[in-house]
């Protein structure tokens, strides 16, 4: 799903999941495809900012979201950046109706972005791996919601 670059939104209907075992899933999906590249420019550790904001808005009329915080995933070297946020807003505000979405997450693939050290070289298969086992661990269902370009307007 993940071969061309874009931005991707989907809703996870995660049910009883917590919010802490999601974390681990997160986690431990990015360790294993690390170890797995087994290269320095990609540390083991996910870089995971929890943001409680502002947040800013849409457009600029829109109000801003409120949410307690959002979950930002990335690396320095990766073609890869998440974003894992409520689908409720404090102000009780929903941003998808599909019953069941407890959570969103936002997915933002470069495709090729670090560059190759040998024709062989596996540095662009870490994004779309990571989310490869990311959605494999995840006990959940995934709602595709939307796919839009690089660059192109996704809200």
């Amino acid at each position: 799903m993940f071969e061309e670059p874009g931005n991707y939104e989907f809703g996870l209907k995660t049910g009883d999941l917590s919010e802490e075992e999601m974390i681990k899933i997160f986690k431990k999906a990015n360790r294993k495809v690390a170890k797995w590249l087994n290269d320095s420019r990609m540390p083991r550790g996910l870089n995971m900012l929890k943001s409680t904001g502002p947040f800013g808005s849409s457009t600029p009329d829109a109000q801003p979201p409120e949410y307690d915080h959002i979950y930002r995933f990335s690396h320095v070297c990766s073609n890869l950046f998440i974003e894992l946020y409520p689908n409720q807003e404090k102000n009780g505000r929903i941003k998808f109706s599909q019953d069941g979405i407890i959570w969103n997450l936002h997915i933002i693939f470069w495709g090729s972005f670090t560059p190759k050290l040998s024709e062989d070289d596996p540095i662009d298969e870490f994004g779309p791996k990571v989310l490869q086992e990311l959605f494999q661990m995840l006990p959940c269902e995934k709602v595709f919601i939307r796919k839009t370009a690089i660059g192109e307007d996704w809200l």
